[in-house]
């Protein structure tokens, strides 16, 4: 994610780079879901038009008809994040 990132480190504010490490930090402890990052990639794919990285599997692994969103906020839920 860092190497794409890379792709526009020109052309993001430090704000945008920021909040972009602290989520990659989120992530990390099990606090944010993977897809949360890759949102954001998506976001500055889509800004930047860069159809190379559009055209990554990493970015959508599976068909979006395969993806359980049931099962994911099963997962999600379950962790008691309130308390």
């Amino acid at each position: 994610m860092y190497k794409i990132m890379g792709y526009f480190s020109n052309q993001l504010s430090k704000e945008e780079k920021d909040f972009f490490i602290k989520s990659l930090e989120k992530y990390k402890e099990g606090k944010l879901p993977l897809s949360a990052n890759i949102s954001i990639l998506k976001a500055w794919i889509i800004r930047f038009k860069q159809q190379y990285l559009m055209d990554q599997t990493f970015l959508e692994p599976y068909p979006e008809k395969l993806v359980d969103l049931d099962s994911f906020s099963a997962e999600f839920l379950a962790k008691e994040y309130w308390k």
